[in-house]
């Protein structure tokens, strides 16, 4: 069984990856459809899709990023931003569709998209006869930066684009901030290696009524993002999640997250089950995770992930592993190409 001490130090870069890295991030429904492209590709992902609707966390996506190999081949981010449908932006979609004007997407989708996609924030600005959407990440993305850049921008301006119909759309500029050497055929950028990445609309062309405005369904829909982003944010599970580890790296027992969270035990367990999750498939689920990334990114011993995860030794973490992933740690050490 697991303990819940501290685990000892280790060197500064063996450390688990960045808290915002296990923060909710970007929603299951892209995951899902990144999922799909992984099929298309024939290729394997040693992880399942999402079946819950939340915001997951960049930690939980890596082993999908890597099959696709975004380091090294972010032009697949494209491909993959060009394959989401208006429908899979859910509300947020719907919203920025029936809005009454081209500039009034671009500023909806700035206000809303933190429902859909953390990685990354919006701004919508007027400046010198332009409207422009840009989009820096909120964090450190490291190597996959690229790729996931790519993928979110093309995904977004696609859909403002639609709205225009094909003259107007002919006018809007597409700044990227990667370089020219990760052009990608069929995408309208006029600059590349820009500080931000941004779509430019002409100030007459921000102006244009969109080709499916709807004030009702606007209403409505903006009322639904509100909503499900009350209930993202609101849920036990995602505060849960966000301290799994807690901010000393320990790993909390359901007694301390019931007095943290201000609540008796038997109430966390009744808000969790009501949401369809125990706390222990949580804990588990958080430190497969971390498991996967200790295995994946450090030269760590089996013994020193087993400390890092609140196991009593080594024997107990392999089990717990293989219930986890159906292989032992060492196995998918080596399927990673990460030698012990």
């Amino acid at each position: 069984m697991p303990n819940h001490r501290s685990p000892s130090p280790v060197p500064e870069e063996t450390l688990a990856p960045p808290a915002v890295w296990r923060a909710g991030a970007i929603h299951s429904a892209y995951v899902r459809i990144a999922f799909a492209l992984v099929q298309e590709l024939g290729l394997r992902a040693d992880v399942q899709a999402p079946t819950q609707t939340r915001l997951l966390p960049l930690l939980d996506i890596l082993p999908l990023l890597d099959t696709l190999d975004a380091k090294r081949s972010p032009q697949l981010g494209a491909v993959l931003g060009d394959s989401v449908p208006a429908a899979a932006h859910g509300a947020l979609g719907y919203a920025a569709v029936s809005s009454t004007t081209i500039g009034k997407a671009m500023a909806t989708v700035a206000r809303l998209a933190v429902m859909r996609n953390r990685l990354f924030s919006y701004h919508c600005t007027v400046k010198d006869n332009e409207t422009i959407l840009s989009i820096k990440p909120q964090f450190d993305l490291q190597e996959y930066r690229p790729f996931l850049e790519i993928a979110t921008s093309v995904s977004v301006f696609k859909m403002i684009r639609s709205l225009a119909g094909a003259e107007a759309a002919a006018k809007m500029k597409f700044d990227a901030q990667w370089s020219e050497r990760l052009a990608i055929p069929g995408t309208v950028v006029a600059r590349h290696s820009c500080a931000v990445t941004a779509l430019r609309v002409p100030s007459d062309v921000a102006q244009l009524a969109t080709l499916t405005a709807d004030a009702k369904l606007y209403a409505m829909a903006c009322q639904s993002c509100e909503e499900e982003l009350e209930i993202l944010d609101g849920s036990i599970a995602a505060r849960l999640r966000a301290i799994m580890p807690d901010e000393n790296n320990s790993w909390p027992t359901l007694l301390d997250v019931a007095d943290r969270f201000a609540m008796s035990p038997r109430t966390l367990i009744r808000r969790l089950r009501a949401e369809g999750l125990t706390y222990q498939a949580l804990l588990d689920e958080a430190k497969s995770e971390m498991a996967c990334w200790y295995l994946r990114s450090t030269r760590l011993s089996l013994s020193q992930i087993a400390d890092q995860l609140g196991f009593l030794d080594n024997s107990n973490f392999s089990r717990s592993f293989r219930r986890w992933r159906d292989m032992a740690p060492l196995s998918y050490r080596k399927s990673r190409k990460i030698e012990a």
